[in-house]
């Protein structure tokens, strides 16, 4: 049982030192979603990896959480709920040792799901995505992140985060 026990430790670790230049990461934020007269806001959860090129340039992917609300339209009460899968490019600029400021430019697929009176719907639709931030850099593998987002034209996201470089 030591031996297997020691044998997946060496294979978590070789496989994590051939893995640099990826991260992974997670934040929580406020989303703010103003929609033909109806608005709502909630609190949305975001997980993410990519690869760092340079210390300048990553790519990212991640799965955002818009939240859920329950809005009246007509004063019918509607609950609705919004998710978006998100592809971007980072670019980044260090301003010292831990601390570094970025930009955010890419696309995401935004699903929206509403019901109401027992009805359901759903929409999606394929938007640009940008957004800024700051990264403080806690040791050389973990990072705080705090950042705006705009994945719609009607969506705001404030956010913060951790990430975990390998």
């Amino acid at each position: 049982m030591k031996n297997i026990i020691a044998l997946a430790l060496a294979a978590t670790l070789s496989t994590a030192a051939q893995a640099e230049g990826f991260y992974i990461g997670a934040d929580v934020g406020q989303t703010r979603i103003s929609e033909q007269g109806a608005k709502f806001k909630d609190t949305g959860l975001n997980l993410y990896g990519g690869y760092q090129f340079s210390e300048n340039i990553a790519a990212e992917a991640g799965y955002r959480t818009l939240g859920k609300d329950t809005v009246s339209v007509f004063n019918v009460p509607v609950t609705v709920k919004g998710s978006a899968l998100q592809l971007s490019a980072v670019l980044s600029a260090p301003l010292g040792t831990d601390f570094s400021v970025f930009g955010r430019i890419g696309v995401n697929r935004i699903e929206v799901k509403a019901s109401a009176q027992g009805q359901r719907d759903k929409d999606s639709e394929t938007k640009a995505l940008f957004g800024f931030g700051a990264r403080y850099a806690v040791s050389k593998q973990v990072g705080l992140r705090a950042e705006f987002q705009k994945p719609a034209s009607d969506v705001k996201v404030f956010s913060a985060g951790i990430d975990f470089r390998f």
